[in-house]
């Protein structure tokens, strides 16, 4: 599947039309009406149009119209929350996880032979990867025979070594 499913706000704030902010600062602030709110795990229902903004939520889909996200600490609220004050400018694409970004449906994500790292943990989880085809990494273990040989900490008599290889190995 594709890694973001859709385009998605990577941070709590306001959805809006970065062009309606033009000139927006602490001092001279734009004032937007709020459309709506959409929480984490909601879809919007309303599109956001020239004046207008929707209260996001991380991870909540970006309403059609809207092309950035000001983060909440560049805002303030007004009438309950019916207004945002937005207080700084933004970029199109600012602040947005748009579809596909992480991963493309039907690209492959991790190859034979790779190790299982936490990151490639996390992206089996993304991409529904339940029951992965693996293998545990070998255990290996050294055993060095031969009456020759002493441990490390004995001191070698007539015709003895001490055991070296099995640590250099």
């Amino acid at each position: 599947i594709d890694v973001a499913p859709f385009d998605n706000s990577a941070m709590d704030g306001y959805a809006v039309r970065a062009g309606d902010l033009a000139g927006a600062s602490e001092l001279t602030p734009v004032r937007l009406r709020v459309v709506e709110h959409v929480a984490a795990g909601a879809f919007p229902t309303v599109a956001v149009g020239p004046g207008e903004a929707t209260r996001i939520m991380t991870g909540a889909p970006v309403p059609e119209g809207a092309d950035a996200v000001v983060m909440v600490e560049r805002t303030a609220e007004e009438d309950g929350g019916a207004i945002a004050v937005i207080m700084a400018t933004v970029a199109v694409g600012e602040n947005i996880r748009r579809k596909a970004e992480d991963v493309r449906s039907g690209e492959v994500v991790l190859s034979a032979g790779e190790v299982v790292s936490a990151a490639a943990t996390g992206l089996m989880a993304a991409v529904g990867c339940a029951t992965p085809l693996v293998y545990r990494r070998p255990r290996v273990a050294i055993v060095a025979t031969g009456d020759e040989l002493v441990a490390i900490d004995e001191y070698p008599g007539p015709g003895k070594i001490r055991n070296s290889n099995s640590y250099s190995l």
